[in-house]
């Protein structure tokens, strides 16, 4: 049986402030086999990486990412809401994630919907594959979001970086996993936990494509995936995954 895909959902994000470069360094020290990330612009469009639209939840700053720039994001601490000894941590840009990544694990790159548009040329999708080919790791990338729009961008920009899917139950209602990674060649599907389901496997691997599910954090969901099939896992604890798909089966 092969073994399950660890997957560090933004990075170890179990034991540090997540989208952080502590959080992705701990990742790879646990040996797990990827990260996923979040990118998104600031106003004077930089790829940077964090998950919420806005500051507060992980942050000390206020307001949209989209309204501040760089140069004012980069002095906000992204560290100190998860324990005081985080304090100190910085969002990192797209680029220096890459540099910490190249040649030491896999990388998921989700690129936020909010900042899609129908915008090729300058948007976000261009500048996310600028970034990964001036890092030279379009081999250890993997792109992914619910807009479908990028997907079909990055297979247009560059057709070579790997993309996935992200199930969005409104958007893909009555599809099947094949149906939804044809449409913008995808190579992998990632429905949630609560979404999966042995048909949507079994439809995905029949196809030759790979599934990923998020966010699994519990053990015993653990072992059910694991005897689901799955090809990978989204989770905050790395470190239980890992233990998990290291015993003797």
């Amino acid at each position: 049986m092969k073994r399950t895909r660890c997957i560090a959902h933004r990075g170890f994000s179990g034991r540090y402030p997540e989208n952080t470069l502590a959080a992705f360094g701990a990742a790879i020290e646990a040996g797990a086999d990827m990260f996923e990330l979040d990118v998104t612009l600031t106003a004077d469009d930089e790829v940077v990486v964090i998950h919420d639209e806005t500051l507060e939840r992980t942050t000390d700053g206020r307001g949209p990412v989209r309204e501040q720039r760089w140069a004012d994001l980069v002095a906000l601490d992204a560290g100190s809401w998860f324990a005081r000894t985080s304090a100190g941590e910085r969002i990192p840009t797209l680029a220096q994630v890459l540099e910490l990544a190249r040649g030491r694990i896999l990388v998921n790159i989700e690129i936020k919907e909010e900042v899609v548009t129908d915008r090729v040329e300058g948007g976000i999708v261009e500048r996310v594959i600028q970034r990964v080919l001036a890092a030279e790791m379009s081999a250890e990338v993997i792109l992914s979001s619910f807009d479908p729009r990028a997907m079909a961008q990055a297979r247009a920009i560059e057709p070579g970086i790997q993309r996935a899917s992200l199930f969005n139950r409104e958007l893909h209602r009555g599809s099947r996993p094949t149906e939804i990674m044809d449409a913008v060649g995808a190579v992998a599907f990632s429905p949630s936990l609560k979404q999966v389901s042995p048909a949507m496997v079994a439809d995905a691997h029949a196809g030759g494509r790979l599934v990923t599910v998020y966010t699994v954090n519990d053990e015993a969901d653990m072992r059910r995936m694991i005897a689901m099939g799955v090809d990978g896992m989204f989770t905050d604890h790395p470190d239980v995954l890992l233990r998990l798909t290291s015993l003797p089966t």
